[in-house]
């Protein structure tokens, strides 16, 4: 678990905690972040004093405190011991840092002078050696290895380390390009009897898949790439891959995890598919252990070539976990979603190159690769609803084994048209016209396999999906998206994601719409890029008297087929808006050009609330990180109609230096630089940080929809700028007059109007300190300096 979540059990010691070494507060590198990467840990540090024994923490029973710890990962716990005094000597929080200390994003793709030369390599390696000792060897029970890992690092941990029951050794690959000697299978195996006899857990790369060891040509080479073709060895040159070799003689493996991404699925002729997928099964069927009952496949495509076939019963195994949700995640990156036609052809032709992978059992396998590739690769499109089909096909045909995903699925963000099929089925072959025109069902989620593997993710993943509508808030969707494929009719789009988030409705699934969720996207270049209502490009008139034109945004985002049945929404900004005072510039004050742009995004949030307030009958939360001006003028739109309910309750976030946002930072930058650039540039613009929330399930009463009007008039109609100007409003309590509006015009009413000398006077005395601000930060700035030069 991230170390954010343990923000508020530091808060107990906020009082007792150190101040941090520079080290640990401007790195922001999980290597750099890691124990091996400072002192060794067990380094003495002075016993708690009286006075430390007051904090809240320390006072927790050691059961209880353990069950805290269990929420922590390893770079917390090394935070917990370096930062909080009585800390450094506690055998729970070591036991902690001790039980994975070396994981796999640690050794992941370092390459040979990486290893070699600086503190991620063997450097950090020997600093971890260094710190085991007799009271904390047998803390260490699981840890990942390098690729450039020796042999006898594999013979130093069965030596020093017996409790150590996992390895993860997915890092390694079975190619190097190296003029090194590099060791085998094995070797290794035949050095280190006793380590791998007493596995009960073991992490691999996937042995069957040739691209997979092939890519890493660039991370795991020689630096002089003139002789890479003569240095290329294989970790399989005396015996076989790592199934064949390493897997027998894990006597007492309980779990095995295939890691690291999946090549996918290609044009395969019958060599192939017996590469791909029968040594894949016949690498846990032939050489595991009997004890193994538990599969971990972090990549769906390795578990559809597992399971999608009659290759084995898989009589052995018990539980299952799926990558799931990196599955889910890979996709956030990408618009559209397609089938992808895959061909298996006769024939065992391949590349030279692809010898050395060769375990020469092609011939012998008796199975039909041309039926068992085509299984496999059957029905693999890329849509939520094929990969729904496929695990109810899969749970039903092994229902002996339990299914389960490797992690909770319950804040993963996926764009809505992922969640079905939108694209037309293209025929690339030019088979029968009638054939080609046959279009999928109107329906698919009505499709029974489908509603019970909705039905499995919501009740044993706790899956509670967030739907990113930014790709969806625009007035020509879909043209907004990359024109790759066929794209269905706008109206057949709209409403199977309508059919989609009523089903999800009805299993109690909440439907949470995001605005403004960048986590794994780049807003576009320029001014503009972090809004969301700019002009867009259409066209008027018909045949020679067509031509393009820009209009204003009408807001209309398809949300109106949907909008009565979203639960939670979230709009939220980046701190680089338009508006942003001194934002990596010097200049204090908005240029005429951010007034402007900030001033059509009000405009546009106007008609936003006008088209779509009255439609949030089931709205229970609504969440707000935005600009404080486009806040106030909510406050003179609809939204405050919605938010006019007395069971509305309202929660304020305190707008800290560095903080900026619910979901953490959107930029390049550490959170120590953030905070570093808007302390000393003052002109930020104001966020507002807040969440609106009600604890009942009854609908909101917000006027009669008129009968008349269509669901597609009410989406597409004009919003005038009529329509949205100012008018009087009731005072609102989650929008009170300003004080200094208030204070503004008591003084008109008593002075018949306002002195143009008295704003002089405020304005001078706004400059005035300014000046003195600037002056004392500039004083402060030159001591900092002073002070650090006089440690040298």
């Amino acid at each position: 678990m991230a170390f954010a979540h343990s923000v508020s059990l530091f808060a107990l010691l906020d009082a007792d905690m150190a101040h941090p070494s520079p080290s640990l507060q401007d790195s922001d590198s999980s290597r750099d972040c890691s124990p091996m990467a400072f002192d060794p840990l067990n380094m003495h540090k002075p016993r708690a004093t009286a006075g430390n024994a007051n904090s809240p923490l320390l006072k927790l029973p050691d059961d209880i405190f353990k069950c805290v710890m269990d929420y922590l990962d390893g770079t917390a716990a090394w935070t917990l011991k370096r930062l909080c005094k009585g800390m450094a000597c506690s055998t729970t929080v070591n036991q902690l840092l001790y039980k994975y200390p070396i994981q796999l994003n640690d050794v992941r793709d370092i390459r040979l002078g990486d290893w070699k030369y600086r503190s991620v390599g063997s450097i950090r390696w020997n600093i971890f050696k260094d710190s085991i000792t007799d009271a904390n060897r047998g803390y260490v029970q699981k840890l990942a290895m390098s690729h450039w890992a020796s042999i006898d690092d594999f013979r130093w941990i069965e030596k020093n380390l017996p409790s150590l029951t996992s390895l993860d050794l997915s890092a390694i690959k079975d190619f190097v390009w190296t003029p090194e000697e590099t060791w085998t299978w094995k070797m290794l195996a035949d050095a280190c009897p006793g380590l791998f006899g007493r596995l009960e857990e073991l992490e691999a790369a996937n042995w069957a898949d040739y691209t997979a060891h092939a890519r890493i040509e660039y991370s795991y080479s020689y630096n002089d790439y003139r002789f890479k073709p003569k240095f290329r060895i294989s970790r399989r040159r005396d015996g076989g891959s790592i199934a064949k070799i390493v897997f027998p003689v894990c006597k007492k493996l309980k779990t095995l995890a295939i890691k690291e991404r999946y090549s996918g699925f290609h044009t395969w002729n019958e060599w192939e598919v017996h590469q791909r997928v029968c040594c894949l099964v016949d690498g846990i069927q032939r050489y595991c252990s009997k004890s193994m009952t538990k599969l971990r496949v972090h990549d769906y495509a390795p578990y559809r070539s597992l399971f999608s076939t009659d290759a084995t019963p898989w009589s052995q195994l018990t539980d299952v976990e799926i990558g799931l949700y990196s599955w889910m995640e890979d996709r956030r990156d990408r618009d559209v979603i397609g089938p992808i036609p895959y061909r298996i052809t006769q024939g065992h032709h391949h590349r030279d190159e692809e010898e050395s992978f060769d375990d020469k059992s092609f011939d012998s396998c008796k199975r039909d690769h041309m039926v068992l590739g085509n299984n496999v690769v059957q029905g693999v499109g890329a849509s939520f609803e094929d990969l729904l089909q496929s695990l109810q096909t899969i749970s039903n045909k092994y229902p002996n084994i339990n299914i389960k995903p490797i992690r909770n699925l319950q804040n993963i963000t996926l764009h809505p048209f992922h969640l079905v099929n939108v694209m037309q089925r293209r025929n690339p072959f030019h088979q029968l016209t009638h054939q080609t025109n046959l279009q999928t069902p109107n329906d698919p989620v009505s499709n029974e396999e489908v509603q019970k593997a909705l039905q499995w993710l919501a009740q044993k993943c706790n899956w509670k999906p967030i739907l990113a509508w930014d790709s969806m808030m625009c007035d020509v969707f879909p043209a907004n998206l990359e024109p790759i494929r066929t794209f269905l009719p706008k109206p057949e789009v709209l409403s199977r994601i309508k059919t989609m988030v009523s089903t999800l409705r009805s299993l109690n699934i909440p439907i949470r719409i995001s605005i403004g969720d960048r986590t794994t996207t780049c807003p576009s270049s320029g001014l503009d890029g972090s809004l969301y209502f700019g002009d867009f490009k259409t066209f008027v008139g018909e045949d020679d008297a067509r031509r393009e034109v820009l209009l204003p945004t009408q807001a209309s985002f398809n949300l109106t087929a949907i909008a009565n049945m979203v639960d939670e929404l979230t709009i939220q900004y980046p701190v680089d808006v338009p508006g942003v005072s001194g934002w990596l510039r010097a200049g204090k004050r908005p240029t005429p050009a951010e007034k402007a742009l900030m001033e059509r995004e009000m405009i546009g949030w106007r008609r936003f609330w006008m088209r779509y307030a009255s439609q949030f009958k089931n709205l229970k939360k609504l969440t707000a990180n935005v600009p404080n001006d486009i806040y106030e003028d909510w406050g003179k739109s609809e939204v405050a109609d919605l938010l006019g309910d007395e069971r509305w309750q309202m929660l304020e976030v305190e707008e800290r230096n560095g903080d900026y946002g619910f979901f953490g930072s959107y930029f390049p930058f550490s959170s120590s630089s953030l905070r570093y650039i808007s302390s000393r540039k003052r002109g930020r613009t104001k966020f507002v940080q807040r969440v609106f929330f009600r604890l009942d399930n009854q609908p909101l009463e917000l006027g009669e929809v008129n009968p008349r009007i269509t669901e597609q008039d009410r989406e597409e109609g004009e919003i005038t700028d009529e329509h949205i100007k100012d008018i009087e409003r009731p005072k609102h309590r989650f929008w009170p007059a300003r004080e200094e509006e208030s204070k503004g015009k008591r003084k008109r009413d008593s002075n018949g109007g306002g002195d143009p000398n008295d704003e002089m006077a405020i304005k001078r005395k706004k400059v005035e300190e300014a000046g003195r601000l600037v002056q004392q930060a500039t004083l402060e700035h030159l001591d900092r300096t002073l002070e650090r030069l006089g440690e040298f």
